[in-house]
């Protein structure tokens, strides 16, 4: 026993050496991109690389592999390094760019999705203008007026709210830009006519919706989806401003795009914030709750707290805008029911028979994203 012990603690020992030894090489990573910031702003070079950042990510998940590491563990890892790098050069933040850039008009870039925007395409070398009737955006260059804005611009973003994005297409075709035009709306069903209008007057338009919010500091493993609305040029142009970074393309029609949409956000956020509504009405405070918590209640609280800490305005309007939204109410209410009549009327094996269905259904996508 007292052997076990001594070697128990060596192991130990041998343990924090490594960790040490980690440690002390992220202080290494961490000094040498400090210092690759301050040789691309000597030189005039954008404060981000996003090329650069995807090969880091890819060639990390090849050599966990040959290691016989979980790649997404690797890849999570090298994530957090990337962007601790990231706000470390940051930090460094200047101005000056080097060859050919283009002036974006940000309309809405006051809002938090726009103030990402700016940021992203400034840190690509564009020179960003902001167009926004609420707020100003410190930081950034603000214009009085949309027609002023579009006046310098080479290209517009609109990102307002999503009851605002048709009006706003109108008002930009009614200024007859010439420039390419693209929103980044959750969801595109009520902007067809609208876009459809502005073509016919010759506008340069094209829908994306980046599938991610403000707080994100790195596109890796992130996804941008594509919307053709019947311009290839616009398509393109849009795709140009992301192709060299780490987010992933995916190309939808608009009614696939609100299809696919209407399960990845509708029905994720209505049934977090069902969930979180049936918890605040329980009687239990949250602390005697996580006191006593499961593994499966801390996961579901981290999302659901994710979702009911959002803009309790934007997602109400992605409810509403979905054109799909009575279909999948009733796939809910369908659901519910039958699953709570197989409980009340004592029916195991369609209880069970439902979960193994699910499961069938997961595991062939996960067998299939393994060939």
């Amino acid at each position: 026993m007292k052997e076990k012990m001594e070697k128990l603690k060596e192991m130990r020992e041998e343990v924090r050496r490594v960790d040490r030894e980690i440690i002390r090489l992220v202080g290494k990573r961490l000094e040498l991109t400090h210092t690759i910031g301050q040789i691309k702003k000597a030189a005039g070079l954008p404060l981000l690389n996003y090329q650069v950042e995807k090969a880091v990510i890819e060639n990390a998940g090849a050599v966990a592999r040959d290691l016989n590491l979980s790649p997404d563990f690797v890849k999570a890892v090298m994530q957090l390094l990337i962007g601790e790098s990231r706000m470390q050069q940051e930090r460094l933040h200047y101005s000056a760019y080097s060859g050919d850039k283009e002036t974006i008009l940000i309309v809405g870039g006051a809002g938090e999705m726009g103030r990402w925007l700016a940021s992203f395409f400034e840190t690509q070398g564009h020179e960003v203008l902001i167009y926004d009737i609420v707020e100003t955006a410190p930081g950034f260059q603000a214009v009085a007026t949309l027609g002023e804005g579009l006046a310098r611009a080479s290209s517009a973003v609109i990102s307002v709210s999503l009851d605002a994005v048709p009006e706003m297409i109108g008002r930009i075709a009614d200024l007859n830009f010439r420039g390419l035009v693209f929103d980044i709306a959750s969801i595109k069903g009520h902007l067809r006519e609208a876009i459809g209008k502005a073509r016919q007057r010759g506008l340069l338009i094209t829908s994306i919706h980046p599938m991610f919010g403000p707080s994100v500091r790195t596109l890796s493993d992130k996804v941008v989806c594509y919307c053709n609305c019947g311009s290839r040029e616009a398509l393109n142009r849009a795709k140009a401003f992301f192709r060299d970074t780490a987010a992933r393309s995916v190309d939808l029609a608009l009614d696939t795009h609100d299809r696919a949409i209407s399960y990845v956000l509708g029905l994720s956020h209505i049934s977090n914030i069902i969930y979180m509504k049936i918890l605040a009405g329980s009687g239990f405070r949250y602390n005697e709750l996580r006191a006593i918590a499961s593994t499966t209640f801390l996961s579901q609280m981290a999302t659901a707290s994710s979702v009911i800490n959002e803009n309790p305005e934007l997602y109400y309007l992605i409810q509403k805008y979905n054109p799909f939204k009575k279909e999948l109410y009733e796939q809910m209410q369908q659901a519910m029911t039958a699953l709570v009549d197989c409980v009340l009327n004592d029916q195991p094996e369609r209880f069970v028979q439902s979960m193994c269905r699910s499961k069938e259904w997961l595991n062939r996508a996960e067998s299939s994203g393994k060939e």
